[in-house]
């Protein structure tokens, strides 16, 4: 596979774990119907911060900006639901564990890859 469609596909998949999480988060809050509408905006604010980011060339800021809010947003939320339990810390700990595995560490393991990707692109002779 060439860098370009790596790129494509590591793009795809971050979107896919922001809208799968952001639409969990709002679903849990406020219902099936909001969770939904949320999960739509996300797409359509991936889509659009990409097309973005594509236009500026070398970039990165219009897709970084909205990645990193959809991503600090959940953390911050799941963060504070959890501390907010009067629970103790071995126990906070075991419930957010699950979400740093499933979404924080890929998350930021995938833009790694998306950042060398598109380093190795603009390094490249033309």
């Amino acid at each position: 596979m060439s860098d370009k469609t790596l790129r494509y596909i590591v793009v795809s998949v971050i979107a896919l774990l922001l809208i799968f999480q952001v639409g969990t988060l709002i679903t849990s809050v406020f219902g099936v119907a909001w969770g939904a509408f949320s999960a739509v905006v996300v797409l359509v604010v991936s889509f659009f911060s990409v097309r973005l980011a594509r236009a500026g060339g070398k970039g990165l800021f219009w897709f970084l900006l909205p990645t990193f809010l959809f991503i600090i947003f959940p953390i911050v939320f799941r963060f504070w639901k959890i501390m907010s339990e009067d629970v103790g810390w071995l126990d906070r700990l075991i419930r957010f564990a699950p979400f740093i595995i499933g979404f924080g560490a890929p998350i930021v393991l995938l833009l790694l890859v998306y950042y060398e990707l598109r380093k190795r692109k603009l390094d490249s002779p033309k």
